[in-house]
């Protein structure tokens, strides 16, 4: 909301509000703040439904407050469902509206986790009304009651509610665990809503950018931002590098580190594991962490992964943004440009050309075993000098 204090505001005609002080202080308060909680009250005690128009700077003489201060009060009742704002020019509508009652707002999984966050789980859970079991509740709901007659809306645009009991029962049955189970239940609220998600698409996603079994809400943003931007690529890749963009979007980074270190005579070892969690925990999606190990491995002579290097590289892909193995083939092209800054990392050749030669790039049952082989060709292509 964008306000100066000359501008006026009304209120809604015919709306009168008697708000639960008990929920506002108990439950809302903690959350929105004071100056918050002090304008709501505000705004109802001088709600005359309508009938005047006043300047903003009345509120900000009488609750001593800044403009930005009450912008960002205003901006909390808003994200709260106390109040909604309808503009018109330089002119402002405000629609006050009732609190949840302690129950209700209790039973909100996502209000109750915000609440958590401020006041702790012990003092939510001394707040809790025992009510009966739900399942004996035969209370009818609204479209079993009301009917359709050209009154009533007929509910044609049904929204998708988040349903976070089927989101947790899914990922106990899939032994997916939560990182920060209030944290990530206010991430996951808030992308369900920003993406219009139903339970499952959330799940979805959670469980293709999960590290370790736990929900990694930075690699799901990441995800989304990805599908979102669809960055643009210079190309066009080589048929080597079409196949290297192909396997690193359809293998886990474990079992692309482990086609890679068969292809040595080697093992995965246990710092290995920890490096690609690492990675993980920056953001990078698979895809991309794909693409560092090949890089890191083609980059130094050894046949166990150059974990510092291949943390170092990426950093600067998690600063760079870079989210698809394409945009992080073109950033490594870019490193091997001449005049490019020359890192140290006890290398046994100048930073690899991607190679231009045709390979075999079909998907077969045996994916891995076309990973090595084709890492074997990029090595044997290095060592004659880059581009074949």
């Amino acid at each position: 909301m964008i306000m100066r204090p000359n501008h006026t505001y009304s209120f809604v005609g015919k709306l009168a509000i008697w708000p639960d002080s008990v929920s506002l202080s108990t439950c809302y308060q903690p959350i929105i703040g004071l100056q918050a909680f002090a304008l709501y009250h505000y705004l109802c005690v001088s709600n005359d439904q309508g009938f005047g128009r006043y300047r903003f700077s009345q509120i900000l003489n009488h609750l001593n407050f800044g403009t930005q201060a009450l912008e960002q009060a205003f901006d909390l009742l808003t994200a709260m469902k106390l109040l909604s704002i309808y503009q018109k020019d330089e002119e402002f509508i405000l629609v006050l509206q009732a609190p949840l009652s302690k129950q209700e707002f209790l039973n909100n999984e996502l209000y109750r986790a915000l609440l958590v966050k401020k006041i702790g789980e012990s003092a939510v859970e001394q707040m809790k009304i025992n009510l009966p079991n739900p399942e004996k509740n035969i209370s009818k709901p609204f479209s079993e009651v009301f009917q359709m007659d050209g009154q009533i809306d007929p509910l044609k645009n049904i929204v998708h509610r988040f349903d976070l009991g089927a989101f947790k029962q899914t990922m106990a049955r899939n032994h997916l665990l939560f990182q920060d189970e209030e944290t990530d239940i206010i991430g996951l609220y808030h992308l369900a809503e920003q993406e219009n998600w139903t339970w499952m698409d959330a799940y979805q996603v959670a469980r293709q950018t999960a590290v370790n079994h736990k929900i990694s809400l930075k690699r799901m943003q990441e995800k989304v931002l990805s599908e979102q931007k669809q960055e643009r690529t210079k190309g066009p890749f080589s048929a080597s590098e079409e196949a290297i963009i192909r396997e690193s979007k359809s293998l886990l980074p474990l079992d692309f580190l482990t086609a890679i270190k068969s292809s040595k005579k080697a093992a995965v070892i246990a710092s290995e594991k920890k490096c690609l969690t690492e990675l993980a925990n920056l953001g990078l999606l698979n895809e991309v962490i794909n693409i560092i190990v090949l890089y890191t491995f083609n980059k130094v002579d050894s046949a166990n992964l150059n974990e510092k290097y291949a943390l170092k590289l990426g950093n600067d892909f998690s600063y760079k943004e870079i989210r698809t193995a394409e945009s992080a083939i073109e950033a490594l092209r870019d490193r091997s440009k001449p005049g490019a800054k020359k890192e140290n990392t006890n290398q046994t050749s100048n930073v690899p050309s991607w190679s231009q030669e045709e390979v075999d790039t079909k998907q077969t049952e045996a994916g891995q075993a076309k990973l090595a082989a084709l890492y074997r060709e990029l090595e044997e292509m290095e060592s004659k000098g880059g581009n074949a």
